[in-house]
């Protein structure tokens, strides 16, 4: 079976036999969910083709790279977001469309329910789509331009759909109101090295909490978490506040943030990183702290869970409770000072316990086998 993939993938996480320079290479848009898929397959022994874009590539170029099993098809990304937008990413559309037509996969696995989507429906070829979010949602938390456009566009492509599948249950039910077809729920998996990290955890003499997100602003919510942090000093003085991400390095809004409001000592901004560098560090922490108000799925969270980090998230975060429904941290209402202060306090008190369960549900539910499984017997019930 020839697998097409559509999607944001980022090239350096692909492993690839190729010991030339990679670093002159496109570097893609991210994509940690497909990146894993595309290594699982070729780890099976698939011929898979991937199909993505880039904002590096300038227009009316592109990049390829077939060696093996592996063949990869990268066209340009307009920088502009407000050009995009308004013909409905009528550009990014052709170039994937173009390119399915000419390498023509047996099956399509399309994930997100924009361009990556439209494109290879459009193309004929039977296509699986995995939606990622739920783009009414998306607006309600920013509403603006670009991601009415968006929600325009998953609007046209839902309804194109043949084959939908959902990351959980909470964007299954984001994507009724789009379309009265069959949705399946199979939630993203985490990568087998992110599983390497696990070892038996115990907190030493400091206790390190890390919050990892793409914006300090907005529903991220990071304000509260490190206000709570900073009144948990006064209980435990040997904690630690490790900050990722888009904001949060040295001198940037995070930071800042923290000065102007007297959040000084033991908070540690390192901004944004790769990701393969970024799981490392992770691994070093003993507590992911999620504020976040609305999350579609969660990638971080079961990526920490594989490593036996547990996990303290919000109660009504969409699709954050299904992911720790059945253990690997505390669920508490982000909004609450307390409730954050109290939920940490509660994995410290069982520290063992709360890390040996995080790393058994997500071996349990979010391992590559499980999930990849039920995308294959989907692919080929479509052909």
């Amino acid at each position: 079976m020839h697998i097409g993939i559509t999607g944001p993938t980022y090239l350096p996480s692909i492993k690839i036999n190729y010991s030339g320079d990679r670093n002159i290479w496109p570097r893609g848009m991210g994509g940690s969910p497909v990146n894993n898929e595309i290594n699982a397959l070729l780890e099976l022994g698939y011929k898979v083709s991937v199909f993505s874009l880039s904002p590096e590539i300038e227009p009316g170029n592109s990049f390829e790279w077939i060696d093996g099993n592996l063949s990869i098809f990268m066209g340009p990304y307009r920088k502009k977001a407000r050009s995009r937008c308004l013909d409905l990413f009528y550009k990014e559309r052709k170039f994937l469309k173009e390119k399915i037509l000419e390498i023509k996969p047996d099956v399509i696995h399309a994930h997100w329910q924009y361009e990556w989507g439209w494109a290879a429906i459009n193309s004929g070829i039977p296509t699986l789509l995995t939606c990622h979010d739920a783009p009414i949602k998306i607006l309600q938390n920013k509403f603006d331009l670009y991601r009415v456009c968006r929600l325009i566009m998953a609007f046209i492509v839902l309804r194109k759909a043949k084959y939908i599948t959902a990351v959980s249950p909470d964007t299954k039910k984001g994507l009724k109101i789009f379309t009265k077809k069959t949705i399946t729920v199979i939630p993203n998996f985490a990568s087998d090295n992110t599983f390497t990290f696990n070892q038996t955890r115990k907190i030493n003499n400091s206790l390190k909490v890390v919050m990892i997100n793409n914006s300090f602003y907005g529903p991220k919510n990071v304000k509260l978490g490190v206000q709570a942090f900073n009144r948990l000093k006064t209980t435990l003085p040997n904690i630690e506040l490790h900050l990722y991400g888009k904001h949060h390095g040295k001198n940037e809004d995070a930071e800042q943030w923290c000065q102007n409001n007297s959040v000084l000592g033991n908070v540690f901004f390192h901004g944004e990183l790769p990701y393969e560098t970024l799981m490392l560090e992770l691994s070093k922490n003993d507590i992911l702290i999620h504020t976040s108000l609305e999350e579609s799925f969660g990638m971080i969270l079961i990526e920490a869970m594989a490593m036996g980090i547990p996990v303290v998230a919000g109660i009504n975060s969409g699709g954050v409770p299904w992911v720790l429904k059945e253990g690997g941290g505390e669920l508490v209402d982000i909004k609450s000072e307390d409730a954050i202060i109290q939920g940490i306090e509660k994995v410290v008190a069982d520290y063992n316990n709360y890390s040996k369960q995080a790393h058994l549900v997500a071996s349990n539910r979010f391992s590559k086998k499980n999930v990849v499984d039920l995308y294959l017997n989907k692919l080929k019930n479509i052909i």
